[in-house]
């Protein structure tokens, strides 16, 4: 269902836009396993940085660019987030 979520967000974004893909999961598999899923299945899909990520409480997910906010780390709600830019093909 993430996938779905995710990828029928991005088919409607316009070229150059920025979509933010976030859920209170802290399972890979709705986080990490969606993005690498994604990824392969849109070209036009690129992740990108936050440049506000270098001060929030979290540490870098499994994939670059990602972000993980861990409740026994960081004494927040768990939280996942991954932001993409949608390129002209």
């Amino acid at each position: 269902m993430q996938l779905s979520l995710l990828t029928n967000g991005f088919r409607l974004l316009k070229v150059g836009g920025s979509l933010v893909y976030s859920t209170c999961s802290l399972t890979t598999a709705q986080n990490e396993d969606v993005v690498e899923q994604f990824l392969k299945e849109n070209v036009s899909a690129e992740l990108q940085g936050i440049e506000a990520a270098r001060s929030w409480p979290c540490k870098g997910g499994r994939i670059p660019k990602t972000y993980r906010f861990d409740p026994s780390t960081y004494q927040t709600s768990g939280l996942f987030v991954a932001k993409f830019t949608k390129l002209a093909l």
